[in-house]
């Protein structure tokens, strides 16, 4: 069963975390796909953008569909990144012009469709955090790839991030504080974490956990 899915920009520490929950919970993660037909398809999406970002985009969609019908027939199944947040890099491409309208469209009733057909997580978790916070978190583990980009990206990708998942009020969500809470360097906080996940899975609603503890705000989202 899938039970966890783990969101957040990239650099919030979506992968640690999931890496820590099977670990310490015993938890069977699935991570970020690749291939030998992705490497191709993104050679090509960097060299024409235009050209190749909606067979990217699709490609992709179709193997996180297939990732999450394998989580859900694991039991205790934990995942870096869902359609959701696939979908919110699709946004920013169709704002940044690498998708036209009518690709846009195409993109979003496959989406549609996938995510009614898909089980939902029990529970997802969102690592919240500020540009600053992810860009040094960035930095710290030095892909090319990632230092070459620039802040504004990082900032568009932020504010869809939080536009997307910030108001989703009708899910099971816990809203972790990135920039006060660092699992990753601190034990305390890490311990803090897994206590607010094994309490917010059987719960139902808006969570939001920082260093003054685990709140059930029905409405923080509105407040931030």
């Amino acid at each position: 069963m899938l039970e966890i899915v783990v969101e957040g920009t990239v650099g919030a520490g979506k992968t640690t975390l999931v890496e820590i929950l099977e670990k310490e919970r015993k938890m069977n993660g699935f991570y970020e796909m690749s291939d030998e037909l992705a490497d191709k398809i993104l050679e090509r999406y960097y060299k024409e953008k235009h050209r190749w970002c909606l067979t990217m985009e699709l490609y992709f969609l179709h193997k996180r569909f297939l990732q999450i019908r394998q989580a859900s027939q694991t039991e205790r199944a934990v995942m870096d990144r869902s359609m959701v947040g696939d979908f919110v890099f699709v946004k920013m491409q169709r704002e940044l012009g690498f998708l036209q309208p009518i690709e846009y469209s195409v993109y979003e009733n496959f989406y549609k469709t996938m995510c009614e057909i898909s089980p939902s997580p029990k529970l997802m978790v969102y690592i919240k955090c500020s540009v600053r916070t992810a860009i040094e978190r960035i930095q710290r583990r030095g892909r090319n790839y990632e230092l070459s980009v620039e802040r504004s990206y990082w900032e568009k990708l932020c504010h869809y991030y939080d536009k997307t998942f910030l108001d989703s009020s009708n899910n099971n969500i816990l809203i972790i504080d990135g920039d006060q809470i660092d699992f990753v360097e601190e034990q305390s906080h890490k311990i803090l974490v897994l206590d607010a996940i094994d309490r917010c899975l059987d719960s139902h609603g808006v969570h939001f956990l920082d260093k003054d503890g685990l709140r059930h705000w029905r409405n923080w989202y509105n407040n931030v």
